[in-house]
């Protein structure tokens, strides 16, 4: 959710900001929502974090990273929870977080209107991913605090009945930080005392209440191709050789051979010894050499 009017951001916590304290003065106990009331019961089993900058959390396979992100307005704050394999890479995650309604897949910032409003009035909220909390550039802050499996589950089955009770969104009294801090609550984290904050400096203070000064860095996700297997069977076919220009003659047959031409028939030799009634003209030298010789 990046919304891209500044003007409309600044006249909605100008208004939101000059209304705030009738409001108060009128209904103090909005200030905390259904979320809230949970805490008091649920919150009363505590349990040791770890907030480990890297490796050398054996046993917390599991993690939940508080963060603020940048955006036109004063930011926004989420959760990502999830799971991370033997290299603290992310196999598994799932983001919850509170925030105007309207923005979709083919709707970009169509969540303004109701941003504007809910500085005055409760509107429709969405209790997921919004759009640029999965933008590593625009993460602002960052708390990650290692979790057991027997950890992970409670806190998944509370961040969810928070998000079913949360139907709606207010800049002031139901807002994104408010949702953070319920869930660290819910885990027994100590949170700034201050309930205004915008969501960078609530979560950088969150992190240094709790004794961690340095930044952490970010979580990987795992590759798809991480196994030398995995990685061979989508690795690219490579492109076939180009065509000779003379197929080559194949190797597993002896070349074709063309057949030699016929020879053409020769003509007879003239033999010394004419064969008889050869021809009429034989004939007659043959009778008139006979008259010749009976006449001598």
């Amino acid at each position: 959710m990046r919304y891209s009017s500044s003007l409309a951001c600044r006249a909605g916590i100008f208004v939101g900001v000059s209304v705030a304290a009738v409001v108060m003065a009128l209904q103090p106990a909005r200030a905390q929502n259904t979320a809230t009331n949970i805490v008091a019961g649920a919150s009363a089993e505590k349990w040791t974090v770890q907030t480990s900058t890297g490796k050398g959390h054996p046993g917390r396979p599991y993690f939940i990273e508080f963060r603020a992100r940048a955006a036109a307005s004063y930011g926004h704050m989420y959760v990502l929870y999830g799971r991370v394999n033997g290299r603290d890479e992310i196999i598994s995650s799932r983001i919850a977080g509170l925030h105007p309604a309207g923005d979709a897949n083919d709707c970009f910032n169509c969540s303004l209107f109701n941003w504007t409003v809910g500085h005055l009035v409760p509107v429709p909220s969405e209790t997921g991913a919004s759009d640029g909390d999965l933008e590593e550039k625009y993460v602002t802050a960052r708390y990650r605090v290692w979790l057991t499996a027997a950890e992970f589950k409670k806190v998944d089955v509370y961040i969810r009945k928070l998000q079913a009770d949360n139907p709606t969104w207010n800049a002031l009294f139901n807002n994104c930080v408010g949702f953070g801090r319920n869930i660290a609550e819910f885990m027994g984290l100590k949170v700034p005392a201050f309930v205004w904050l915008e969501p960078k400096d609530f979560v950088e203070g969150m992190r240094e209440e709790n004794g961690l000064k340095a930044e952490q860095l970010p979580l990987k996700d795992a590759a798809v191709s991480s196994s030398p297997h995995v990685a061979a069977s989508h690795a690219a076919a490579p492109m076939p050789p180009h065509k000779p220009a003379v197929e080559p003659v194949s190797q597993s047959q002896p070349a074709a051979t063309k057949p030699a031409p016929a020879a053409k028939p020769k003509k007879p030799v003239a033999s010394n010894a004419e064969p008889e009634h050869s021809t009429f003209a034989t004939i007659f030298k043959r009778e008139q050499k006979m008259t010749e010789t009976a006449a001598q």
